[in-house]
């Protein structure tokens, strides 16, 4: 079998069976296995701000960026898909591009307020362009201040960790020109983010008892390109299986990880078949401009294109829809 009939039977069983247990769940929702509030919570980084780099710096060289043009990523699907059970639901979304863990708790680091994201080594993003300006200082601490407002809320949705992992490589390891850290160190780092999670779940458990919360976890945009062993989808497996165990420490709260779905040939067959990760990288980010995989070119972008963000919004459905109705 040649490695594109592969990648096409590997997405064919994950759409058949993300579709059938889809409708299933869809199913027993109606019968009232499930309850929504009146608001959903979007907390997380550019994923879940929906973030496309072209379109932004499109916007921004006209001078004013939109943040109401950037309405097709997973939150504003996910959105759709729970507004066919409550007609009503209000999405607010406080994604920050660039956020890590560390400035989801603390904020941009900055003697001055107007920003979010930011840190030691990251870059600060407006509160001006962001979908629900804060007026408190983190995405953290406006969290808090939208439950204790509304204690209506459910679901609330967490995309976390990947800006931690893409700074901690470029800035202690040199990636992508070298990689000077060892297994412990990049452990290390994946550790502290687990504990960061845990942290904001039990903030967010603590003001919000009754609300069902959905983690997302990572997929790597690099297949082929972070040095291995293991290669960088084993990592991010690591990173997910932790960001698992952390969440599932949390009454009410589920893990889903959209890795099987970008990356399906190392997550199923290892390092040396990371290369079957092309195709999907291709269709469900922007990595591959003018349809060929280049992580050098300055047109890459490791978001994910607008059907990549509905294959999130899908896994996110599907987790929510199979762990609500547990509280």
């Amino acid at each position: 079998m040649s490695v594109k009939d592969r990648v096409r039977v590997l997405s064919l069983a994950c759409c058949v069976t993300a579709i059938a247990a889809l409708a299933g769940l869809t199913f027993a929702s109606g019968a009232g296995a499930f309850t929504l509030g009146n608001t959903y919570l979007a907390l997380g980084d550019s994923l879940t701000y929906g973030f496309h780099a072209a379109q932004f710096n499109e916007e921004l060289k006209e001078g004013k960026v939109n943040p109401a043009s950037f309405n097709d990523g997973f939150v504003d699907d996910f959105s759709a898909a729970l507004r066919h059970f409550n007609p009503n639901l209000k999405t607010i979304n406080d994604g920050c591009p660039g956020e890590t863990s560390e400035t989801f708790l603390k904020g941009s680091g900055l003697p001055f307020p107007g920003f979010c994201a930011g840190g030691p080594t990251g870059t600060p993003f407006p509160y001006s362009f962001l979908h629900h300006p804060y007026t408190t200082g983190s995405q953290m601490s406006d969290a808090l201040a939208i439950l204790a407002a509304n204690p209506h809320v459910s679901p609330i949705s967490v995309d976390i960790g990947a800006n931690d992992v893409l700074q901690f490589l470029e800035h202690t390891c040199g990636f992508p020109t070298t990689d000077t850290c060892n297994e412990e160190q990049i452990i290390g780092e994946y550790e502290h983010i687990a504990a960061n999670l845990g942290t904001i779940l039990t903030k967010l458990r603590a003001a919000a008892p009754h609300a069902q919360i959905v983690v997302l976890g990572n997929y790597n945009p690099f297949p082929t390109v972070i040095p291995g062993p293991p290669g960088g989808d084993k990592q991010l497996a690591e990173l997910n299986n932790l960001l698992a165990k952390t969440t599932g420490k949390t009454h009410g709260a589920s893990f889903i990880s959209v890795e099987p779905a970008f990356n399906p040939g190392g997550f199923f067959f290892g390092e040396k078949a990371e290369v079957l990760d092309i195709p999907t990288i291709c269709a469900f980010t922007a990595m591959c401009p003018g349809g060929t995989f280049n992580p050098a070119s300055p047109e890459a972008d490791i978001h994910p294109t607008k059907k990549g963000y509905q294959v999130m919004a899908n896994f996110e459905l599907i987790s929510f829809l199979t762990h609500n109705g547990s509280l």
